[in-house]
């Protein structure tokens, strides 16, 4: 039976606010018999290249919402992208967004035009690598809605803001439904068949990650509660256990009977 197939955000989902995985590599090995897993966020490839080591999984990733992509180079993929050496591999990187310099000129213009401040995540961890997106938070002692007129500008610009861990991203042209797109279009033409096809996530930025897979997973906050915007989703199952420990009940609903 062919393996299933799922796209996973990290933050919030996977991966706890304390830097704790919902599962450990070891744990995760024998549902890697029946699944593929590709992590879908608005990490850089080379941050998600070190999730990909923490668990033992490989493949492509969905990086930067969905406004890079990047597979494992491989000869079959001489064509796609370009190939960069990141975190000691060698990967095809393909650049579907808006370039971050682009987006950061209509940050700061928007900013300087509102009076608004922030901290631009490129000024304090320039080594990620970021190439298509634009990452912010307020300045020390200020909260998220100090920031909500910038993104409300950004938005009528045709930008997309959404909260992506910690941060708000700002990208412009994709989103990580054309990463699954991508994704999934690689793969067949690799001769690679899903199953099923599923998503994970638990904010407004995995709207579109979810609407492009059959099955949706709704990730609770540590609240218990779980965002709107995807609770209002159809055909969505909303995972009751709060925080990284409903990640693994999404795997078992995945894969619980299979392993047996």
């Amino acid at each position: 039976m062919p393996p299933r197939l799922l796209f996973s955000d990290v933050d919030g989902t996977l991966l706890g606010a304390d830097g704790r995985y919902a599962m450990s590599a070891d744990e995760l090995a024998p549902a890697r018999r029946h699944l593929d897993l590709v992590l879908a966020s608005s990490r850089t490839v080379l941050e998600l290249a070190r999730n990909q080591r923490d668990l033992g999984i490989d493949g492509p990733v969905v990086a930067e919402n969905g406004a890079v992509m990047a597979w494992p180079s491989t000869d079959s993929l001489s064509s796609v992208g370009l190939r960069e050496d990141i975190d000691g591999r060698a990967w095809r990187v393909a650049f579907i967004g808006m370039p971050a310099s682009a987006l950061r000129a209509e940050v700061q213009g928007a900013a300087q035009r509102l009076g608004t401040t922030y901290v631009d995540q490129e000024d304090v961890q320039p080594t990620l690598g970021r190439r298509c997106s634009v990452l912010l938070r307020p300045i020390p002692g200020r909260d998220f809605e100090s920031l909500e007129a910038l993104a409300a500008v950004l938005r009528l610009r045709g930008l997309a803001v959404a909260s992506g861990g910690a941060w708000l991203a700002v990208t412009g042209g994709a989103d990580k439904g054309d990463g699954v797109r991508a994704v999934r279009d690689w793969w067949l033409k690799a001769g690679r068949e899903h199953a099923l096809i599923a998503a994970a996530g638990d904010s407004d930025n995995d709207v579109p990650l979810l609407l492009a897979c059959g099955r949706r997973f709704v990730i609770a906050r540590d609240d218990g509660t779980w965002h709107p915007a995807l609770q209002a989703l159809p055909e969505v199952e909303c995972i009751n256990t709060p925080g990284i420990a409903g990640w693994r009940d999404v795997i078992r609903r995945l894969t619980g009977s299979q392993e047996q």
